[in-house]
Order: C-alpha cells, then sequence, then structure tokens
C-alpha cells in the first residue's frame, strides 16, 4: 500500500483526523475499526499507531475537532447578532438542530454523539459554557437568583431531551424556538421590572 500521508507529525495527525471524521460519521464508534481509519487516510496500520495508539484516541482528536469547529462558527455568528433571543437562538439551533440533522443524514453515527463518551461530555461543558457566557449580562440586570451556568445548563439539556421527541429537524428547530423565546422574554420582562424600579432605562431587549 502507498501511503498518502502529509509530512510532519502535527500534519499527519490533522489527516488522520479529518479522514476519520468521515468514517465515525459512517459507520458510528462502535463499528468503525483502526483497518477502516487507516485505509481512509491513506495509511498502513503501523503508520497509524505511531500518531493515534488506539481508537479511543482518534475518537477524541476528533470530537475535539468537530466541537472546536463548531464554537468557532457559533462565536462567528454570535458576533453579528445583537438581541439576547437573536443569540441565544442561532447558538442553539447551530448546536442542537445541526447535530440533531447531522444524526437523522447519518443514522449510524449516533453512537457517536453518546453522553456517556467522555468527549462528548466535554464538548457539550463546552457549549454549555458558551450559553453561559451569552446569558450573564442579562442575568446581571435583573434580581433572578440564577447563576448564568444554572440556566445553560437547563438551555443545553431541554435540547437533548428534545432530540428524543422531534420527529424532524424542522421540528427541532421549532422546540428550540419555544424554549428560547420563553426565556429571553422572561429575561426581558425581569430586566424591565429592575429599571422600572432603578428609574432606568433597561440594557437588552429581544
Amino acid at each position: 500500500m502507498k501511503e498518502e500521508t502529509p509530512s510532519g507529525p502535527a500534519a499527519r495527525r490533522q489527516h488522520i483526523v479529518d479522514a476519520a471524521i468521515g468514517v465515525f460519521l459512517r459507520y458510528g464508534y462502535r463499528r468503525t475499526t483502526m483497518a477502516d481509519i487507516a485505509e481512509a487516510a491513506g495509511l498502513t496500520r503501523p503508520t497509524l499507531y505511531l500518531t493515534f495508539p488506539d481508537k479511543e484516541k482518534v475518537f477524541k482528536a476528533v470530537i475535539d475537532t468537530m466541537v472546536a469547529n463548531k464554537l468557532t462558527a457559533i462565536r462567528q455568528g454570535l458576533a453579528r447578532r445583537a438581541s439576547l433571543a437573536a443569540k441565544l437562538r442561532f447558538a442553539c439551533e447551530a448546536w442542537g438542530a445541526e447535530g440533531f440533522e447531522l444524526v437523522r443524514a447519518n443514522p449510524d453515527a449516533k453512537d457517536m454523539f453518546d453522553f456517556g463518551f467522555p468527549p462528548v461530555r466535554e464538548g457539550c461543558l463546552a457549549f454549555e459554557e458558551l450559553i453561559a457566557g451569552i446569558l450573564s449580562e442579562p442575568l446581571r440586570h435583573t434580581e433572578l437568583k440564577i447563576a448564568a451556568r444554572q440556566l445553560a445548563r437547563a438551555i443545553v439539556f431541554g435540547m437533548t431531551g428534545f432530540k428524543h421527541i422531534a420527529r424532524d429537524g424542522q421540528e427541532m428547530r421549532q422546540l428550540i424556538d419555544t424554549q428560547i423565546g420563553v426565556v429571553s422574554a422572561a429575561l426581558n420582562l425581569a430586566a424591565e421590572r429592575r429599571a422600572d424600579a432603578d428609574g432606568e432605562t433597561p440594557n437588552d431587549a429581544p
């Protein structure tokens, strides 16, 4: 077998991860083998093992890469949105609805996103932190005794539940839209009440 590997450890590692993403999406975590990954990357198995000692390490690198790429895209999109509702809706649809649609398009990949895998949990916590960052300033303008991370967790795990009942991507987006509409309206109402009490103008509007 003629190997098709870039020169240098970092380039080879990225090449393997890029190839492995497609393999895991096609077969899922449990059915994928190191031989499948080596073939997709154009490498022999001995060369693959020089970079990754086992499938678990490849999988972690794949999930880490997918999460990092998604969070980067979300942050870029957030910069173009002004209101709380728009930011939350965009972030949650990009994470929850697009993730749901990815699994629907690749049903064998469902086990890739099992919360029992540490890399998947870590990715979910990273998204939760991003949502908490969106919520922290609006919450500061209310008298609600809710931590940003606590509310973010409720939103994120609410979406996890939606995945079990949504019939398609459209319904998933509708459920997210309902959840975000209620959360943003409640936060803005709380901000208006505090502003009225303080004789100020609220800073946020959906």
